[in-house]
């Protein structure tokens, strides 16, 4: 077999290899963020939600007072989550 022949045979094997790779297409490649956006999509869309924008009635102000004063003060009580600390090299 002349050089020739083998170099183009090489030419024709390596284009093809690389031709294929171009062409197949993975599920994941297909499918690639139509998860996010679907969950995107049901957070978004609340099927629950009220047709009335009509704010509700049936509490109080007194109700309503006493449930936000008791979780801000929830809140407030809370501990402060600290940093964790890292020492590198020698303690003294």
């Amino acid at each position: 077999m002349s050089w020739i022949l083998r170099v183009g045979l090489g030419g024709v094997v390596a284009f093809s290899t690389l031709s294929n790779g171009c062409f197949l297409h993975s599920r994941v490649e297909e499918n690639w963020g139509k998860s996010h956006e679907a969950q995107v999509r049901l957070q978004t869309a609340n099927p629950d939600a009220p047709a009335t924008t009509e704010p509700l009635e049936s509490l109080d102000p007194e109700t309503g007072k006493r449930v936000a004063e008791r979780y801000y003060e929830g809140q407030e009580r809370q501990r402060q989550r600290q940093a964790p600390s890292i020492v590198i090299g020698e303690s003294r």
